[in-house]
């Protein structure tokens, strides 16, 4: 049986304004980096044999942050990169409200595309491969990833084997731990969302 642990990277201003990052390198605010210093402090003494993490800038300061608290090395994976966006990047989410292509973003995960960027489904595509990239050969142990809430919401919805649609209920916030248990066909959530940041996060 392996463990995957799966992070949320921390708060950066974008996230607060509404602004859309998708892969651009924007660092983590200071609320971000203590909500990551938090998390990794709460992960000291867990058997995690390896680290995997997104390439974009606020997953990787993440990521780096946790690998000095476990003092295990950082695995770099585009395969857990944000959901492309494409033309949306540096927009605002609010200003996105009436195009048809957001409205179907979860309702139509097949097939719904920012223009220039990718479904859903095809990042999770990409996502859970490169979950199983990091899980083969490994039989017993946990695995860590840092990635995107869409990205994790997706990798959940793989290995509990629901829709697209139905994880987007599913609430992942900044610097937030998920786990699952994978033995053979058979997965547990041992836990969802679990944070030490008590911020009001509204």
């Amino acid at each position: 049986m392996s463990t995957l642990f799966l992070v949320r990277h921390g708060e950066t201003d974008w996230n607060r304004s509404g602004q859309i990052m998708g892969e651009r390198p924007v660092p983590l605010n200071r609320h971000g980096v203590a909500q990551a210093q938090r998390l990794a402090e709460s992960l000291q003494g867990r058997p995690i044999e390896a680290l995997y993490s997104s390439p974009v800038a606020r997953a990787l300061q993440t990521a780096d942050i946790l690998s000095s608290a476990l003092h295990l090395p950082v695995t770099v994976d585009g395969g857990l990169t944000e959901v492309g966006v494409g033309q949306w990047e540096g927009r605002y989410w609010k200003d996105l409200t009436d195009e048809i292509i957001r409205q179907n973003f979860y309702a139509r995960p097949q097939e719904a595309r920012p223009p220039g960027g990718e479904t859903l489904h095809e990042a999770q595509n990409r996502a859970v491969a490169a979950v199983e990239r990091a899980g083969a050969g490994v039989r017993a142990g946990c695995l860590l990833f840092v990635s995107h809430a869409d990205v994790l919401r997706a990798i959940l919805a793989h290995y509990l084997r629901i829709d697209l649609q139905t994880a987007r209920q599913m609430r992942i916030d900044h610097a937030s731990l998920t786990a699952l248990d994978i033995n053979g066909t058979v997965t547990d959530l041992l836990f969802l969302n679990l944070t030490a940041d008590t911020r009001d996060p509204r």
